[in-house]
């Protein structure tokens, strides 16, 4: 009986399931499952952004956490110095 990388067991002749459908996370990656409601406007705005980003992502999904990833870095207020306490 073979293994697959991730310890399940696989028939003689079962081939799906042993290749993973999509590419592996980078190390400081991990995903989550989101249940996200807005109006349709937004979400026509947020489908425009993830098609702007998908040439640099290699699925979909990566494409939307870029995307939340800028989204959230631009809504960051600035960091000001402050001044040295007299």
């Amino acid at each position: 009986m073979e293994r697959d990388r991730l310890g399940r067991r696989r028939q003689p002749g079962q081939e799906r399931g042993l290749r993973s459908l999509y590419p592996s996370l980078p190390r400081q990656w991990s995903s989550k499952v989101l249940r996200v409601a807005m109006s349709c406007e937004d979400w026509e705005r947020f489908d425009s952004l993830v098609e702007s980003i998908a040439p640099e992502a290699p699925t979909e999904a990566r494409a939307k956490g870029i995307v939340i990833a800028r989204l959230i870095e631009l809504a960051r207020p600035p960091q000001t110095a402050q001044a040295p306490l007299d």
